[in-house]
């Protein structure tokens, strides 16, 4: 399946710079399926002009295309190269990539310009032995090639590919493209999204997406009735100049609906308590407004973690420790090194909840010293592992030091972070930092303080930050922001790869 993605893939980014036809709205997204458990649409000629593409790039991708067809359809590739539209093919609308459940099928969807060129095409691929001879399916032409099952009208081309023979494809494929409007995904309000955005990419993915070995642990301890299609997520990707944006929606139906009121009731609006307390050149910085006792109230909603914390072999007072927590909480990485060193701080009502934390050393002095807990002034201590392996960790001693002042509780790995003054510039003099108030969930990845310790990695230099932002339950914000603020992300990228 990976071959026939490359395969495609290569063909497509091929022919999309090139293509500049303009047309009229036909029926070609009708053959989406309508429980399409993912459906990704992509403005590929926005997204070539956007790359700028010089003629040595074009040259790069036509050698790149004769590659992916192992040399033996070089003569088809010269000639798309030199008239794009003899493909037959209209990428100058959008193209649909769509994933069925549990991704055990996928699927390439794009506009017919002209079906007789197409097959003009197919044609001179069964000579170059690209793909098999063309033949008739129910009401369309089909064959195999590249590893998939390619399917087409007068309206649209289609190509699946998934496990086992492509051609057991065929039925489904033709039933696909004989449906009429409204019969398919087309006639969804995910559509009607998708259909609406602007962007260079718009995506709609639901749990369903996901493979059965990742939807277990998501789902754990989900109520059983939940319906995995009530969940859906929907985002878009703009490259602009300088930075790529994702927007995040999520998409909620049913039982969905009354958990995430639940996980509203436990954070709020951040005061960007903790920005001026690191500084500037600080490499990676988390935070959220938390309501702790809701959170514990959340988490106990959930069977598996309430038995957890019901019968758990720690003797603490989970309900203590969580209660305790309202307002900012932060976590930080001051600086990069071989040993990096985090601290997390959060606003506490008091350090009462502390004292549970005594309960502890009658089970640690079980180890014979191997693990402790001491004792480092009121309501502080220092917890001390022989062998961080015991703890899922490193080999070698490992220790983290924990502890309430000026109601603001503290944990770290490194003691000389804790309370450390700032020299000079603070977060909050960022430019960034001017978002962070207000939101419910925000964090920032540094890059360029990155780029000052791994110098073997040239390309961590052309990235300045990363900001995921979130200002209601539903919605995030991503941003990728490039040193250079001028030129689109594209083509600075498309630069990288050809300068390789």
């Amino acid at each position: 399946m990976k071959k026939t993605w490359k395969w495609m893939g290569s063909l497509a980014l091929g022919m999309a710079f090139l293509l500049s036809a303009c047309g009229e709205d036909n029926a070609y997204t009708n053959a989406l399926p309508k429980d399409a458990a993912a459906v990704f649409s992509f403005d590929l000629m926005e997204m070539a002009q956007k790359c700028d593409l010089n003629d040595q790039v074009k040259q790069s991708m036509g050698q790149m295309m004769k590659s992916s067809l192992k040399g033996s359809a070089d003569a088809l590739v010269d000639k798309l190269m030199e008239n794009p539209e003899e493909s037959g093919l209209r990428l100058t609308d959008r193209v649909y990539f769509f994933a069925a459940s549990q991704m055990e099928m996928g699927g390439v969807l794009v506009r017919m310009a002209d079906k007789g060129k197409l097959e003009d095409l197919m044609a001179m691929l069964q000579e170059q032995k690209a793909c098999e001879a063309p033949a008739d399916g129910d009401g369309c032409r089909w064959t195999v090639g590249g590893g998939g099952l390619m399917a087409w009208t007068d309206d649209a081309f289609l190509m699946l590919a998934g496990n086992g023979n492509p051609k057991d494809f065929q039925h489904q494929a033709s039933m696909w493209l004989r449906q009429k409007e409204g019969e398919g995904y087309s006639g969804t309000p995910e559509f009607k999204k998708l259909e609406d955005a602007d962007e260079d990419v718009a995506m709609v993915t639901s749990l369903n997406a996901m493979p059965k070995s990742y939807l277990g642990p998501v789902t754990m301890g989900l109520p059983a009735d939940l319906n995995l299609n009530d969940l859906k997520i929907f985002s878009t990707l703009d490259f602009q100049a300088g930075r790529a944006v994702m927007e995040v929606e999520t998409l909620l139906e049913g039982k969905f609906k009354d958990l995430l009121k639940k996980q509203a009731e436990v954070s709020g609006e951040l005061d960007g308590t903790y920005l001026k307390v690191f500084p500037a050149n600080t490499v990676l910085w988390m935070a959220a407004n938390v309501n702790g006792e809701n959170a514990y109230e959340l988490l106990r909603e959930n069977p598996t973690v309430r038995q957890e914390l019901d019968n758990s072999m720690m003797p603490l007072d989970f309900e203590a420790i969580f209660k305790a927590v309202k307002g900012d909480v932060a976590v930080a990485m001051p600086e990069m090194s071989l040993k990096p060193g985090f601290i997390l701080y959060a606003d506490v009502k008091n350090g009462d909840f502390m004292r549970t934390f005594e309960d502890l050393k009658p089970m640690l002095a079980m180890t014979n010293g191997q693990m402790r807990l001491v004792d480092k002034g009121e309501n502080a201590y220092q917890f001390v592992a022989a062998n961080g392996a015991m703890l899922g960790m490193g080999r070698g001693p490992v220790s983290f030091w924990l502890g309430v002042k000026d109601d603001r509780f503290y944990l770290t790995n490194q003691e000389d972070l804790i309370g450390r003054e700032v020299k000079g510039l603070s977060l909050k003099d960022c430019d960034w930092a001017k978002d962070v108030k207000d939101k419910h969930f925000y964090l920032n990845v540094n890059f360029q303080a990155l780029a000052a310790v791994l110098p073997q990695i040239p390309y961590v230099g052309m990235l300045d930050y990363l900001s995921i932002e979130s200002d209601e339950p539903t919605k995030a914000r991503l941003v990728l922001q490039l040193k250079d603020h001028k030129e689109n992300v594209l083509k600075q990228l498309v630069q990288i790869v050809n300068n390789e």
